[in-house]
């Protein structure tokens, strides 16, 4: 029994080297692929006399997923989907992704450097994916979040 589904394509977007030297993204079938084989502890697909690396590094993978997909690099470690996030505790540093935080919580880090820079960004972010709105304080460029209510009348 095959573990991909063969009622199913399934797609992956790799790298692929020009004859120039300059590198493109392009997204495989890999139930297209010929061969694939471990090259320098990569991955190599083989489509006809095609060849195209997976994708490994983060660097790699933020010139495939940029800031105009929503991903931002809020830490040297990961790459950031700003349409997900949900809460921000600036003293801890941690981005998060659902609506309440909870002891187990998945989580993504913000580098201190990049929490004063960020900040506005991620604020306007939670605003959009959320029932939040923000009050800006102009006397020293605060930002704090309240939630939106309505008054129910019986």
């Amino acid at each position: 029994m095959s573990s991909i589904n063969k009622s199913r394509n399934q797609y992956m977007t790799v790298m692929q080297s020009q004859a120039d030297g300059t590198i493109s993204y392009c997204t495989i079938n890999l139930l297209d692929v010929d061969f694939i084989e471990s090259e320098n502890r990569r991955l190599v697909y083989y489509i006809g006399d095609q060849r195209y690396h997976q994708i490994t590094k983060l660097q790699e993978m933020q010139s495939v997923l940029n800031e105009s997909d929503g991903f931002v690099s809020l830490d040297r470690t990961n790459l950031v989907n700003l349409k997900k996030v949900k809460r921000y505790d600036p003293e801890l540093g941690n981005i998060y992704f659902t609506d309440e935080i909870e002891k187990n919580s998945i989580f993504a880090t913000i580098a201190k450097i990049k929490q004063k820079i960020m900040s506005p960004l991620i604020q306007r972010a939670i605003a959009k994916n959320t029932s939040i709105t923000q009050e800006f304080k102009h006397e020293k460029t605060h930002y704090s979040t309240t939630t939106k209510t309505q008054n129910i009348k019986e």
